[in-house]
Order: C-alpha cells, then sequence, then structure tokens
C-alpha cells in the first residue's frame, strides 16, 4: 500500500484516552456503570461523575464530558430541594425520576463517549484477541454500530414529521401516546428492519463471517497506558464502594444549611 494513502487512511480524529484499547473502554463502561447503581451517597457520586467527565475530556470529547458534568449538578441540586416539596404522589414521582436520571447520566457520558470514539475494527480485532467467539462478538459488533444508526433514523423521521406540520413535543408523547405509536414508533420499526438488512449484507460483503485472522490498520495493543488505568479503575471502584459504606459517604453536599 502507498505510504500516503496509508497515512491519510490511519489518520485518527480522536486523541488522548480516546485511542485507549476498547476492551479496556468496555471494562470501564460496565464497572463504573455498576458502581453508578449501587453506590447511593453524593460524595461517590460526584467523585464517579467527576472521575468519568476528566476521563472523557481528556479523551477529545471536552464539550460533551463538562455539559454533563453540569448537567448532573443542577440535577442534584434540583432533586434535593424538590424533596421539600410536599405534594402527594407528585414528589415521590419526580424523586424517583431525578434519582434514575441521575444513575443514568454516568452511564450515558461514557457510553456515548465509547461508540464516537471507537473505530469498528478495533472493537473487532480487540474482542477476537480476547478470544470472544463469533457467536458473541458478530453480534455485539452490528448492535455497536446500529444504535448511531437507530439515532439518525429517529432525526429523519422527526424532520418528515416537521415537513408535513406533525409536531413530537414531550406533552404530546404524553396527552396522545397512540398518535406517537402511529407516527414514531411504527416508521422507525419499519426502518430498523430495513437497516438491519442493510447492515447483514455490509457485514457479509466485508467477510465479517470468515475465521481467519482479522488485522486493523491502527495499532491494537494492550499495552502499559491500558494497564495503569485498568489498575486505577478497579482501585477508584472499591475506594468508591468503601467510601459509600462509611460515615462521610452518606453526607449531603447539595443541601445548604
Amino acid at each position: 500500500m502507498n505510504e500516503s494513502i496509508r497515512k491519510q487512511i490511519t489518520q485518527v480524529s480522536f486523541h488522548g484516552t480516546a485511542r485507549l484499547d476498547a476492551r479496556l473502554k468496555l471494562f470501564m463502561l460496565v464497572m463504573l456503570g455498576i458502581v453508578s447503581f449501587f453506590v447511593n451517597g453524593d460524595i461517590p457520586e460526584i467523585i464517579l461523575m467527576t472521575s468519568i467527565a476528566i476521563f472523557v475530556c481528556a479523551g477529545s470529547a471536552a464539550k460533551w464530558g463538562l455539559s454533563m458534568l453540569i448537567t448532573y449538578i443542577i440535577i442534584s441540586y434540583l432533586n434535593t430541594y424538590l424533596s421539600y416539596v410536599t405534594i402527594p404522589v407528585i414528589t415521590l414521582v419526580m424523586n424517583i425520576f431525578g434519582v434514575t436520571v441521575l444513575k443514568i447520566i454516568p452511564i450515558v457520558t461514557l457510553a456515548r463517549w465509547v461508540l464516537k470514539s471507537t473505530y469498528l475494527d478495533e472493537l473487532t480485532v480487540s474482542l477476537e484477541r480476547a478470544k470472544m467467539p463469533q457467536a458473541v462478538t458478530i453480534p455485539f459488533v452490528v448492535m455497536f454500530r446500529y444504535i448511531p444508526t437507530l439515532l439518525i433514523e429517529y432525526k429523519i423521521i422527526r424532520n418528515a414529521m416537521k415537513i408535513r406540520g406533525i409536531s413530537d413535543t414531550f406533552l404530546k408523547v404524553i396527552i396522545h401516546p397512540f398518535a406517537t405509536i402511529e407516527y414514531i414508533l411504527i416508521p422507525l420499526l419499519m426502518r430498523c428492519l430495513k437497516v438491519s438488512e442493510e447492515l447483514a449484507a455490509s457485514g457479509s460483503t466485508r467477510g465479517i463471517e470468515r475465521y481467519n485472522k482479522r488485522h486493523a490498520l491502527l495499532k491494537v495493543k494492550f499495552g502499559l497506558a491500558e494497564y495503569i488505568i485498568l489498575v486505577f479503575v478497579i482501585m477508584l471502584v472499591v475506594f468508591l464502594f468503601l467510601l459509600d459504606n462509611s460515615s462521610l459517604g452518606q453526607i449531603n453536599i447539595w443541601r445548604w444549611q
């Protein structure tokens, strides 16, 4: 292959932590996702969210990481002060909704960054080098590629609705659930079937079912940097669980005395 062509192909738009091995990213997503759901203290949760935001910002996604950290802080304050509102049923629903959103934000922050910063060829090679069977690798890679496509299809449907003078605001979704199913979910399901066929054909054309050893133009290696961050993530997980079970972890930092 011509060297200039190879440089153009291997030129990447992500740097820093975004260039870490895909296996490490997936491990972080699983472990930190578990921590997000099982720790309950304010201090462990904000440490977790700040750590994820810093890691994402160091991987060519500073705007996304900072915006999600700010969103997390704002929702934490709102959720704390809404607990003072004593309206039957509504207060309970809002508290449950607020806690659920706070649990999901760290996972969404890291998951979107992993989807954006991981190339499919790197992911495929990484999973194969981890001795994962093809029965696991192929569906996972297809799902990994399918999620961004699903979001694109949803945007196309929304644009088509706007052209026809149909809006899908949150209020209309609540008031007219059957219209939402008719205008959004059914077209989305039909597009999903079509896209799934296209993805299957594309994968077969590229030889995804072949059992030969795969290679990637970009270097795929679980090196020293990955091992250092792996140890750091494990230590962070242990520290957050220990902190959550201590008296310090039960302090409410969002409530002004």
